[in-house]
């Protein structure tokens, strides 16, 4: 199964120029009544959360007084519907110490046949901005590949439903709350009730809780804080990484939210400070073409994957802080950016002081720490660049 999703010209500029954004804007705050039901809901058919030990190969512990922090990389996919790639990073996952957050798209837990079931906000029933809908086997296989993801210890977290951005507007920036909150309702419907919905009474069960899905990235980093937020805490969120930042710094709360989106960096050689994901990358160096020849590729793979050399030894030298690395289950460029994350993982992921995580453990660490310690590595100056370039 392979499933993507249609960008467009007005997206790509949207993503490929959030480097020069501070985020989202802001905006009145609305509530919905709705807010949080759907996760309970879901819980009561989800197991109680097994104790990921693996695996759990990193616990937190409090810093002492003159030691440095670890050096964490979050490594994180948006979508995660594509069987062959969930295999590929498993298959790293069992070379390295990797574990990595899936941000979930809803709608791949639902077949076509049954697509008027989601209502999207703005835009009414079957509506979406994917490319195409899931066959019901899709949808059986997608639920055995997040099983699997669990049960290595990789976080779920969501990407919402139907992908509405500037191009196919209203988009995420002209959500109120209450949109919001719809989409989150529906996604927790669709994880709890895919079977009753897609008629699948034997699909496997999905063994992810509601209650562990407390990260989410939005559609095309779209979304005013002042709308967006008061839906994540009435849904039990605590960590948006939609909000981009310049230079690597330590995460920061706002309104209860842990700002943990990616940063802006140099592309490896240049000046030019790009959004650690990979569809910006192809976006900076290709224009989002499909017809590179594999040469200029792998060139541009290298160029990413020093990129990221940089900002690990930018960090690991400098503030420590924490790597958030965006990517897709894609095939953009020859396979370029998936190459570039997967050699990049097998050179750093065990290195001494640095843990390749998922969002949880990040909260987790920082969660014990005391807040004069937070506030301390906060404080610290952004590294905007690789060790020794000026």
């Amino acid at each position: 199964m392979r499933k993507s999703y249609l960008i467009t010209g007005t997206v790509a500029a949207i993503l490929a120029f959030a480097l020069f954004a501070p985020g989202q804007g802001s905006g009145n705050e609305r509530t919905s009544k709705s807010a949080g039901t759907s996760r309970q809901q879901g819980d009561k058919s989800a197991p109680a959360a097994k104790k990921i030990t693996p695996e759990r190969f990193f616990t937190p512990t409090k810093l002492k007084p003159g030691q440095k922090p670890p050096q964490f990389i979050v490594v994180s996919f948006d979508g995660v519907g594509w069987h062959e790639k969930w295999q590929y990073w498993a298959n790293i996952a069992k070379q390295v110490p990797l574990r990595f957050t899936g941000f979930l798209t809803g709608l791949y837990l639902l077949d076509e046949q049954h697509k008027m079931t989601y209502n999207a906000p703005e835009h009414g029933r079957g509506k979406t901005s994917l490319g195409s809908w899931n066959s019901s086997a899709d949808v059986v296989q997608e639920i055995r590949d997040l099983n699997a993801a669990w049960q290595r210890g990789d976080e779920i977290g969501t990407h919402f439903n139907g992908h509405f951005c500037s191009d196919n507007p209203p988009g995420g920036n002209d959500w109120s709350t209450a949109d919001w909150n719809s989409e989150l309702d529906q996604f927790f419907s669709f994880l709890s009730g895919y079977a009753k919905i897609d008629d699948l009474p034997n699909a496997p069960k999905l063994q992810v809780p509601a209650r562990s899905i407390r990260a989410e990235r939005t559609p095309c980093l779209e979304g005013k804080p002042a709308q967006l937020f008061p839906a994540l805490r009435g849904h039990g969120f605590d960590v948006d990484s939609s909000v981009t930042r310049r230079g690597l710094s330590w995460p920061v709360k706002q309104d209860g939210i842990w700002q943990m989106g990616m940063s802006t960096f140099p592309l490896h050689g240049t000046n030019h400070f790009v959004t650690t994901m990979d569809y910006n990358m192809w976006y900076t160096q290709e224009n989002v073409s499909t017809s590179v020849p594999p040469a200029q590729s792998k060139r541009d793979g290298d160029q990413v994957l020093n990129t990221y050399l940089d900002m690990y030894h930018a960090a690991y030298q400098g503030n420590r802080a924490p790597l958030i690395l965006g990517n897709h289950f894609e095939s953009w460029n020859n396979n370029a950016y998936t190459t570039a994350l997967g050699k990049f993982a097998l050179q750093v992921c065990g290195q001494p002081d640095t843990y390749c995580v998922p969002f949880r453990d990040v909260v987790s660490w920082m969660s014990v720490q005391s807040p004069a310690t937070i506030a301390r590595l906060q404080s610290q100056t952004p590294e905007l660049n690789a060790p020794g370039v000026g």
